[in-house]
């Protein structure tokens, strides 16, 4: 009886304890669980939390090049033109440093402390009959979840591109994510990207755009093996009005074990929808993505063979600080994360939250070759139709033939001011035509003028 009332008091103890964790984060190993625990401690197979898919505190959204808001500011917003006039129309770039810490109460991904101890846990008089390091190994696992934590993360990201056409565009990235955390210091991690690819602009309508795009790079890893993926990606964007922007965004991972090996280690597509909402020195924008990785299909080769699915949410309020530097912002971001598909799998499970709070600078160039195009179809509309105005000391209302568009004699060798000022920009001679078009306006009249038949004001008469 008295044995029975110790084992009881045991199981108790059992199940409200939490030890922390000490020591090196062991590797995981399913097996493990099925393994008979009478085993001595040397043979029996260390209980794994395998974080290598995802290394420390990494989720897939921070290392998948998705739809930013920062990408979406306005040429205003950016630098100056005094300095953008010294760089060639042709070339852009987009170049910002996060400085961020957050609070994260998940950073290992585990399962609920209920689901673990149900699915992981041997039943208490298989428990008790194991040595102290056996069961210490077991407690420290309970530890790993729901390990409250606070995270600094420093994240410079920069892309330079050459604009082929002004809907082609080729670029080159390169990212760093350095997460440093206060108390699992085992999960602190430094990963690099470096990649290229090509964009493509597909106007939809006047206010829609898709833009297609592809890319290769090489993902970095702190402690692991580098990987190279392949990113074909579709984004289209909506202006509804010129403070809000809608966009969605569809793009597949194709993962592979060596450079220009793509699909050997798992495959990922991302789907992701929302907005960006802008008002003064006010900025805010909310994402979702919905993310499945598949990795059972390539056994060893996978990072690890099991699939999963997430929903990764974003939510973001960022305020200019100073009208000096209109890049500078401060925000306030909340991601939560929801884990699900993987069987409770250890680091692929769970319920997460995240709570950023940082400063961003941000400064960049669009391209100018669109901008500049646009700037001299518009010009040559107005030289098209230009209002003739008023002659001095003449009623309003009164028509005149289009010779007296301006104050003298209008001539093929005379051009008005403008064709002057727009010639230098124009080098193939697209722009000539615009210069008779007064004079083919005249000859089409039914009485036809010609502009000598006309007298020239004299000074006296401006």
């Amino acid at each position: 009886m008295a044995h029975l009332q110790q084992f009881s008091r045991a199981s108790k103890l059992f199940l409200g304890l939490q030890a922390v964790a000490l020591g090196v984060l062991p590797s995981l190993n399913t097996a493990a669980y099925a393994q008979p625990f009478g085993a001595a401690p040397t043979d029996l197979p260390q209980i794994q939390t395998d974080v290598r898919a995802i290394p420390g505190s990494i989720i897939p959204t921070d290392v998948i090049p998705l739809p930013a808001a920062e990408e979406r500011l306005s040429f205003g917003e950016n630098l100056q033109l005094q300095m953008l006039q010294r760089l060639p129309a042709r070339l852009y770039f987009n170049s910002s440093v996060e400085t961020t810490f957050r609070l994260e109460t998940n950073p290992f991904q585990f399962p609920k402390k209920s689901v673990f101890i149900n699915k992981f846990f041997p039943p208490p008089p298989v428990f008790f009959s194991q040595n102290a390091f056996v069961q210490n190994d077991f407690f420290r696992q309970l530890s790993f979840i729901n390990a409250f934590d606070v995270v600094y993360r420093v994240l410079p990201n920069v892309t330079v591109g050459w604009t082929l056409a002004p809907k082609t565009r080729v670029f080159g990235n390169f990212f760093m994510i350095r997460d440093s955390l206060m108390h699992n210091v085992r999960l602190n991690t430094t990963i690099f990207s470096v990649a290229y690819g090509l964009q493509q602009d597909v106007p939809v309508t006047k206010r829609g755009n898709l833009q297609l795009e592809v890319q290769a790079r090489e993902l970095l890893q702190q402690n692991g093996t580098p990987v190279f993926d392949l990113l074909p990606a579709a984004t289209f964007s909506y202006i509804v009005t010129p403070r809000t922007v809608l966009f969605a965004n569809a793009l597949m991972q194709l993962r592979g074990r060596g450079y220009f090996k793509p699909a050997t280690r798992e495959i990922d597509p991302f789907f992701t929808f929302g907005g960006l909402y802008q008002r003064g020195s006010w900025s805010f924008s909310g994402t979702a993505t919905y993310v499945q990785n598949w990795r059972e299909m390539f056994g060893a080769n996978a990072s690890i063979p099991v699939n999963n699915q997430s929903w990764i949410c974003d939510f973001e309020l960022a305020k200019r600080l100073f009208k000096q530097l209109p890049g500078l912002q401060a925000f306030v971001r909340a991601e939560p994360i929801w884990n699900f598909g993987s069987h409770d799998t250890p680091g692929l499970a769970g319920w997460d939250f995240r709570f950023f709070w940082g400063l961003r600078m941000a400064v960049g160039k669009p391209p100018l070759t669109a901008a500049i195009n646009l700037m001299r179809q518009r010009l040559e509309e107005l030289e098209g139709e230009p209002p003739p105005p008023t002659p001095p000391n003449e009623p309003p209302g009164t028509n005149k033939p289009s010779a007296y568009l301006m104050p003298y004699e209008l001539t093929a060798s005379k051009p008005q001011p403008i064709h002057n000022l727009l010639a230098p920009a124009v080098n193939d001679g697209s722009s000539l035509g615009s210069i008779h078009a007064p004079i083919d306006e005249i000859s089409s009249l039914p009485n036809s003028f010609t502009p000598s038949n006309y007298p020239v004001p004299s000074a006296e008469s401006n």
